[in-house]
This record gives structure tokens, sequence and C-alpha cells, in this order.
């Protein structure tokens, strides 16, 4: 698995690029389509050295460690001159694209620091435990391991008549109707973030420098004329990877739940706005996450019109994704709870269907076929323990033990 998407992060780098381009008079700074290619083989040759580390201890998202390279290495990878790619690190420096070189000699190469608004690397998670946790886990006898409970998120929308819209109007009843999150997988406890947002239930570190009566003067006075919505102007990597995610994420409905109708250019200028309003809130290193769970509550929407398309509908755009509407795409948390909660259980079963025929097929075999009754069964009892559900256990055993067996694995305790 890719620590860096490299789709998202070239398009991040593209709006950057744009922006800084309309940003500067001087033709001369400009970034040239050869220095974003060259950008683009220095992120790819990042991603694997994070892939890399990542495999052998879990990467500090807040302190990514630099990019060791060389001219010659950046030169056959670019296909250019190491004159060229000299020149174009200069350029890529100025704009803040690459934030800063460090030169370690002729024979040694230097050490890039890439913007991490551009890279968008959010919730990286090793596929594997990391090497030195893996060692340290098989050095601890077994009685001093541990296994955590697993957390879950709440459940799936399920169908029933007459349930989940009223007057036609597709719906999510928050009955709380307070200001908690729009988003799924928080604790339901109001949290104020460092943009004074409370809807997302995102938190995030307040930066003091940026929290200031000047700041917010300076971010209120500034739009974007991709979205129109009001933006800081203090990071335009920032700026950008919000307006890729907001016009990504408006496609999609547009393309699905707003397929077969007609939207003025208002509605639809509107809508983007609005949205921004659900991004706006969100760190940096959850903006990926929080995309994908909001593509997938929009998915559940469309899902539920699919049954009855005749019957079902939503709002128009500039009502239903008012964050404010508890109508509208609000609502779709709960679905959403509610989904990820039933996937988890049924995640739970099948693990603990898998243990008992696991045991039981086992049984089944030849005397000379089995494999150690007590010790298969120990095997199967840490695997089901790990869930942290004390009932699946008991479900187990009342599956799998007969008075035989019973009677066996006492005598060989």
């Amino acid at each position: 698995m890719a620590i860096i998407q490299y789709s998202i992060a070239f398009n991040a780098l593209e709006g950057y690029v744009n922006q800084h381009n309309a940003s500067t008079k001087n033709l001369s700074s400009h970034i040239r389509q050869a220095m974003i290619l060259t950008t683009q083989e220095i992120i790819k040759i990042y991603s694997i050295s994070l892939l890399k580390a990542n495999s052998i201890a879990a990467i500090d998202l807040q302190n990514l460690p630099p990019l060791k390279t060389n001219n010659v290495q950046l030169a056959k990878r670019a296909k250019a001159s190491t004159r060229t790619i000299q020149r174009h690190l200069k350029r890529l420096i100025e704009a803040n694209i690459i934030t800063k070189k460090i030169w370690h000699g002729s024979n040694s190469g230097y050490e890039l620091f890439i913007n991490p608004n551009i890279l968008l690397i959010g919730g990286v998670k090793a596929v594997n435990k990391p090497k030195k946790e893996l060692q340290t886990e098989k050095s601890k006898s077994t009685d001093n391991q541990f296994f955590k409970n697993s957390k879950t998120t709440t459940c799936p929308h399920t169908d029933t008549s007459n349930n989940g819209y009223i007057n036609n109007i597709i719906i999510g009843v928050d009955k709380l109707k307070t200001k908690a999150s729009s988003l799924p997988l928080t604790n339901g406890y109001e949290s104020r973030n460092a943009t004074s947002n409370t809807f997302t239930g995102y938190t995030g570190k307040i930066d003091p420098k940026k929290n200031n009566d000047a700041g917010e003067i300076e971010r209120k006075s500034r739009a974007t004329d991709q979205t129109g919505a009001e933006i800081s102007g203090v990071d335009q990597a920032r700026s950008a990877s919000l307006s890729f995610y907001v016009k990504s994420f408006w496609k999609l409905a547009r393309n699905t739940i707003y397929k077969d109708h007609y939207l003025t250019q208002s509605q639809e200028k509107t809508a983007l706005k609005l949205l921004y309003l659900w991004y706006e809130p969100v760190s940096d290193k959850q903006l990926q996450n929080v995309h994908e769970v909001y593509v997938s509550r929009l998915g559940i929407v469309q899902k539920y019109i699919a049954k009855d398309p005749t019957r079902r509908y939503v709002q128009l755009p500039d009502k239903y994704f008012d964050p404010k509407n508890p109508s509208g795409f609000t609502g779709t948390r709960i679905w959403y709870q509610k989904q990820k909660k039933r996937e988890y259980e049924v995640r739970l079963k099948l693990i603990l269907q898998a243990q008992i025929r696991r045991f039981l097929n086992n049984e089944k075999k030849e005397t000379a076929k089995q494999k150690p009754r007590l010790e298969l069964f120990r095997s199967c009892e840490t695997r089901i323990s790990k869930l942290g559900q004390p009932e699946l256990l008991n479900t187990f055993h009342a599956s799998v033990l007969n008075h035989s067996t019973h009677k066996y694995l006492q005598l060989n305790t």
C-alpha cells in the first residue's frame, strides 16, 4: 500500500503551481512543466523511501523525514542534466514546493524537505507491524503479551418502509440535534478545533500564530475563484488541496444523486461553497480519511434512492449540503455509523465461524492426521480473544466442546 497517493499529490501540486503562477507577475519566477515533472519524480522517490522506512518503524506524520538524494539520481529519473536539476530545485525552493534543502557535500548529496500540504499524507499505517514492534512482541512471554480491543464505528442504514424520509425527502434523523459531529466515528461530545467550527467534530491543535484577530480578518477577506468560498491567504497548498477535494466530491455527487436533474450555475456554485464548509475545518492529515467517509456516505444515499427512484430523491444541493440542515447530508452520519457497526459485527461472526470450523474439521480427521487437540483449541481461543468480545468465546466453547472433548482437555491442561 503506497503511503503517498500519486493522483492526489499530483493534483494538489498542479493546483498549487497554478495559484503560484497566477499570483507571480514575473514570468521568470513561474514554475514550468519540466519543473513539475521533476517534482513528480521527487514525490515518487520519496514515496518509496517512506514505504521502506514505515516497514521498519511507524512514521511520525508531524515530523516527516527528509528525502536523501542527489543530482545524478534525479537527473536519471527526470531524463535531464544535473545542471537542469539544480536550476529546477532552486525554482522549487523559491516557490516553497520544496521547503528546505540541506547540502552534505559533493560526494554525499543532499536532503530535501517537501511541502506536506502537497503530499497530503493522511492516516498512514503500516500494512504489517513494523519490524521493531514485531521483534519486541516476539521477545515477550506468552503471558505478558496483550491484545487491544477492536474499536468500531457504528453501523449501516437498514431500509424499512416509510423510514428515513419525510415527504419523499431523504433525511437522517439526529435526535440529539446538537452541534455534535456530522462525521462518523466520533464520541458524540462537542469539541472545538482550530477553526472554531464544531459541526465536523474533528479536533486539531490550535496554532497560536494563526489564532489571532488579524489572521481571522485576513482569512475572511479573501476568496478562491474555484469555489467562491472564504479561504486562508496564508497557505496556497492548503487552498489547492481543499479545492481539489471539494471539486472531486461535487463531481461525484453531480454524477450520482443529481445525475438526471438540471441544476443552475447558481445552485452549483452554492453547492461548492457549502461543501467547502465541510472540508475547511479538517486538518491536512485527516483530509483524505474524511473525504473517503464523505464518499461512503454519498454511496449510501445513492443505494437508498436506487431502491425506489420514482419516490425517493434529495433536496437541491444549495439546501442538501448545508451543514446546519439535519434533513440533508448531515443526517447521513447516522446511516454511516450503523453501516460500519453492522460490517464490524458481520466480521466478528465470520471470524468466530472460521475458528469453529477449523477445530471441528480437525476432529473429523483420522487420529494420525489430526493436529494436537489442545494446541489447536488454545490457538482458536487466542484468535477469538483478540476480538475483545467474551460472548464470542462462550459461543466457541459451546459449539466445539462436548463431553468427551471437555474431559480430554481437562486431563491435558
